[in-house]
C-alpha cells in the first residue's frame, strides 16, 4: 500500500564501543549507499538501520539488543568460515537471518540478503526472509498457498449461480497501472433470497476500487463495482435483505477505497484509522497519530445503520493489508456490521515505497546494487484505538475453511444466514 494507495552518507561502516555500532546514526534515505565487505559488517549494517527506521519498536516484543549480541559472534564464525574454505552456504546464512528477522511484529516484511562469498555451486544464493508469511503458515487452520487459493476462490465464484438463486452476475477485470500493471478481478452477483429479498455480493482480489471509479469510467469494471453501490443505495427496503463485501484472499491496496466501503453509508465523517511514522532515528521517536478521515459518499448513499441493514463482510487468513484494514474498519463504524471467516493475515502497516528519503521509516536498499532490499511498513496503523500488526483482525464469527475440507461455501453460507437471521 501506499499513501492514497491505502499506508547516510556514501561511507564505510564505523563501529566502536563493546557493541560496535556505527558511531553515528545513518539517514534511512541513503543508507543503501553505505559499504560492507564481510559477512559480520552486513548484519550490524542491516541490525542498525532497522534499528533506526523499524517502525513498530513500540508494539514488537522482540528484544532487538539481545538479538545483536547472541547473533554477532555467529556471524563473525561466518567469517572464519570463509577464510578458512573460501565460501559460506547459503543455508547458513539463512539460518542466521531467519532467527534475526523470523519473529519480527511487521507482517508486510520481506528481507532479501545476498550472499557474499556463496559456494560456486549454488544456483540461487540469496536469502529470504518473510517473518508475517512464517506465522501465518504456523497458525493451525492455514491450509495452502495465495496462488492455490485465490485460483479456488475464482473457481468457487465463477460457478455461484449454481449454489444460490442468482438474478445479477457480472465478473470483469482491470489492470491498474500504479500498481505495476497488476490485473485484478471483480465478481458482483445480487443474491436473491428464498423470500424474495435481494443480497447485493461484491468481490474483488485487491482493494483497487478508487483507480477504477476514478481513471476507467465506463469500463466493465466501473460498471459492476456501480452495479454493486446501486443496487445497495436503491433497493428498496423491504427488499433490500444485506449487503456482503468479500475480502477473502485480498491482496491490499488503496486506503481510499474507503470512500467507496465506508463513505456511502456514512451521514458524517467519522475517523476510526489514523497513521504515524517514524520521523528520527530514536527507535520510538514517532510522529504524532495522524487522523484519516472518510466522508460521506456524495455519489452514493444509504443510511444502513438507521435502516438496520446488516453489513457483513467475509474475510481470511490471506486477507491482507487494506484487505483486512477495510473489514476492521467496517466492524468499527457500523453496528450493523458482521464479519465472517478467519483471523486475518496481520499486515496492516501503510506501506509508500518511495517515501525512504521523507522520513525513517520505508522500503530500502537494492538487491542487486547493494546486496540487500529490505521491504518493510513506512506507517504503524490504528483502527479503533488499536494496532493490529501481527494480529490482524479477529471475526465476529469463525467460519474455518479447514474445517469444511476448503470449500469456500460454508462461509457465504454463514453470511446468507446470518442475513436471513436479521
Amino acid at each position: 500500500m501506499k499513501k492514497n494507495i491505502l499506508f547516510i552518507v556514501s561511507a564505510a561502516l564505523l563501529f566502536v564501543a563493546c557493541r560496535k555500532e556505527a558511531d553515528y546514526v545513518p539517514y534511512v534515505g541513503e543508507s543503501s549507499k553505505l559499504a560492507y565487505s564481510n559477512y559480520t559488517e552486513q548484519f550490524q549494517y542491516l541490525w542498525k538501520c532497522l534499528s533506526t527506521s523499524y517502525v513498530f519498536w513500540d508494539v514488537d516484543t522482540v528484544d532487538w539488543d539481545a538479538t545483536y549480541d547472541r547473533l554477532l559472534p555467529q556471524f563473525e564464525a561466518l567469517d572464519a568460515k570463509y577464510a578458512d574454505s573460501g565460501y559460506v552456504r547459503t543455508a547458513e546464512l539463512q539460518a542466521l537471518y531467519t532467527s534475526m528477522l523470523g519473529s519480527m511484529r511487521d507482517h508486510h516484511m520481506t528481507v532479501y540478503v545476498k550472499n557474499l562469498h556463496p559456494e560456486v555451486t549454488e544456483i540461487f544464493p540469496y536469502v529470504q526472509v518473510w517473518p508475517g508469511n512464517a506465522e501465518v503458515e504456523s497458525r493451525d487452520y492455514y491450509i495452502e498457498s495465495r496462488g492455490d487459493a485465490q485460483k479456488a476462490l475464482k473457481a468457487f465464484l465463477g460457478n455461484i449461480g449454481n449454489h444460490y438463486t442468482i438474478a445479477v452476475h457480472d465478473s470483469a477485470s482491470a489492470s491498474i497501472p500504479e500498481l505495476g500493471g497488476a490485473v485484478v478481478y471483480y465478481h458482483y452477483c445480487l443474491i436473491i433470497l428464498s423470500d424474495g429479498r435481494k443480497v447485493p455480493y461484491l468481490w474483488q482480489s485487491m482493494a483497487a476500487i478508487t483507480p477504477v471509479m476514478r481513471d476507467m469510467v465506463g469500463s466493465p469494471a466501473q460498471q459492476l463495482i456501480d452495479k454493486w453501490l446501486r443496487a445497495i443505495t436503491d433497493t428498496p427496503r423491504n427488499q433490500l435483505a444485506g449487503i456482503i463485501l468479500d475480502n477473502r484472499v485480498n491482496r491490499g491496496g488503496y486506503q481510499d477505497d474507503l470512500d467507496y466501503l465506508v463513505g456511502p453509508f456514512l451521514n458524517e465523517r467519522v475517523n476510526v484509522f489514523q497513521t504515524r511514522y517514524k520521523e528520527g532515528p530514536g527507535r520510538l521517536e514517532h510522529s504524532a497519530w495522524a487522523p484519516y478521515y472518510i466522508e460521506p459518499n456524495q455519489q452514493y448513499h444509504r443510511d444502513i445503520t438507521g435502516e438496520g441493514i446488516p453489513y457483513v463482510v467475509l474475510c481470511d487468513i490471506l486477507s491482507v493489508s487494506m484487505g483486512e484494514i477495510e473489514p476492521t474498519v467496517i466492524q468499527s463504524v457500523f453496528p450493523t456490521s458482521h464479519i465472517i471467516g478467519e483471523r486475518t493475515f496481520g499486515g496492516t502497516g501503510p506501506l509508500q515505497p518511495n517515501a525512504v528519503d521523507l522520513n525513517y521509516g520505508a522500503p530500502f536498499g537494492d538487491i542487486d546494487i547493494y546486496d540487500h532490499y529490505v521491504y518493510t511498513s513506512t506507517f504503524e496503523s490504528r483502527i479503533g484505538g488499536r494496532v493490529c500488526e501481527g494480529e490482524g483482525l479477529i471475526p465476529d464469527e469463525q467460519v474455518l475453511r479447514k474445517d469444511h475440507g476448503g470449500s469456500y461455501k460454508p462461509q457465504l453460507d454463514a453470511a446468507l444466514q446470518y442475513i436471513q437471521n436479521h
